[in-house]
């Protein structure tokens, strides 16, 4: 299941995401060997870790962390308005019912014994299911252009915003996610996720 942490109840969760923070250092600076000035004593936050910040945090039948994803309201400062607004042809989407997807890792040992990417599918879904219910239009993300070609392959239509630029790791582009019953159904067939993963519903997190 995945726990969604929120300033709703991000009180009762700090160890959890100390434990996130810790894999995301893991992941990016660690592994990936990127450049984030912010990240220190092993864990990697920086300025878009917000008050308002939503984690999705997926977790194995024993309780340890595989996975996380983070959502940010795009009236909040966020990645794609603030460091990359030269990936849209026109303004950054922004408003109170469009929110941005970054900061997505999956543990070492998930990714090596998950070989169908269902720890992903998982929280992706988590994020479609968050999605609607609070009635958001869309998602933003900076993705990968292969990633957007997969999506695309799979029948999850992602719309790119702009040119793509090339980083280090390759190409990236701006893209918008549709939320929508048939993306949830096509990301759930795609990475065999079978069921609801969100832990709870919450009416009080409106």
């Amino acid at each position: 299941m995945i726990d969604v942490i929120g300033p709703w109840n991000r009180m009762h969760h700090q160890a959890a995401l100390d434990t996130m923070f810790r894999l995301r250092h893991q992941v990016f600076v660690e592994e990936m060997g990127w450049d984030l000035p912010m990240a220190r004593d092993g864990m990697e936050r920086d300025q878009f870790d917000g008050p308002r910040t939503v984690y999705l945090v997926c977790r194995d039948d024993a309780g340890t962390i595989q996975g996380s994803m983070r959502l940010i309201p795009t009236s909040e400062p966020h990645v794609l308005c603030d460091i990359f607004p030269e990936l849209c042809d026109g303004p950054v989407p922004r408003g109170p019912a469009i929110y941005e997807s970054s900061r997505s890792c999956i543990s070492r040992a998930a990714r090596r014994n998950d070989p169908h990417g269902t720890v992903w599918g998982s929280l992706t879904c988590a994020m479609i299911e968050f999605a609607m219910l609070r009635d958001l239009d869309f998602i933003t993300a900076v993705m990968e252009r292969r990633m957007v070609d997969m999506a695309r392959a799979a029948d999850w239509h992602l719309n790119v915003l702009g040119p793509e630029v090339q980083l280090a790791g390759g190409g990236v582009v701006a893209v918008t996610m549709p939320i929508d019953g048939h993306a949830l159904a096509t990301v759930r067939r795609q990475r065999r996720v079978p069921d609801t993963v969100l832990s709870f519903r919450f009416a009080a997190a409106a």
